[in-house]
């Protein structure tokens, strides 16, 4: 999620001492990593709750969209059929 380099956590982290102090600096880093497993936690059970709710209506459409292939498929056939034995007759 977040791109950071070994020297900008470093500098963070140094920033991160300077600012909030010795004491409270790792209870800070405890609550920012509890919030971020919170947020992943939420993230991805709203991405499976997504993909629950949407998954047959997604494959309903994908089997309505492969019967209207298989027509247009075997209309375009009969037509190609039929140009061929019109074409060979000639």
């Amino acid at each position: 999620m977040f791109n950071f380099s070994g020297s900008e956590i470093v500098f963070l982290l140094i920033l991160g001492l300077v600012v909030l102090g010795p004491e409270k600096l790792p209870i800070v880093l405890r609550k920012a990593g509890r919030l971020y497993g919170e947020f992943k936690r939420v993230t991805s059970d709203a991405q499976s709750d997504f993909r629950q709710a949407f998954a047959e209506p997604i494959k309903d459409f994908q089997d309505a969209a492969n019967e209207y292939k298989s027509v247009f498929t075997s209309a375009a056939d009969e037509v190609g059929s039929s140009l061929k034995e019109t074409v060979d007759t000639d």
